[in-house]
């Protein structure tokens, strides 16, 4: 009987343990410029934590840069918070550097204005895992 109701403990345990969602392997990162209402760049890159991801576009004489950087921060203790960090250049000059901090799992957007009246939008989606096929 005791072992019984031991046995039936430790699965209720580790029961939440099974029922976790998945954790994904990685993000898809887009980074577009809106100039008037019309997106005149848009770029996307997959990116993982610890691994830094850029991507260049050329729109006529005009050439950006966009590098970015995902790792983990301290959450409140229920959720891991992730953070990217990206820099954006035109013309090798630097015009905005955004900071986003989400949820894991989750996805988020930011958009910031610039001198020239450029919008410039970054949003980061997870990338579901492929689940197994069984054998």
């Amino acid at each position: 009987m005791i072992r019984a109701a031991l046995t039936a403990a430790a699965l209720l345990v580790a029961t939440p343990a099974f029922a976790q969602e998945p954790t994904v392997d990685g993000y898809q990162l887009q980074m577009s410029v809106v100039r008037n209402g019309v997106t005149v760049i848009s770029t996307r890159t997959q990116i993982a934590e610890g691994a830094p991801a850029s991507a260049t576009a050329v729109i006529g004489d005009v050439t950006y840069d966009f590098e970015a950087n995902l790792f983990t921060v301290q959450g409140d203790g229920t959720d891991t918070q992730m953070m990217v960090e990206a820099k954006l250049s035109r013309d090798n000059e630097q015009i905005a550097a955004p900071r986003l901090t989400f949820l894991r799992n989750q996805g988020a957007g930011i958009g910031i204005g610039d001198e020239a009246g450029d919008v410039l939008r970054m949003n980061i989606v997870p990338l579901m895992p492929v689940p197994s096929s069984p054998n």
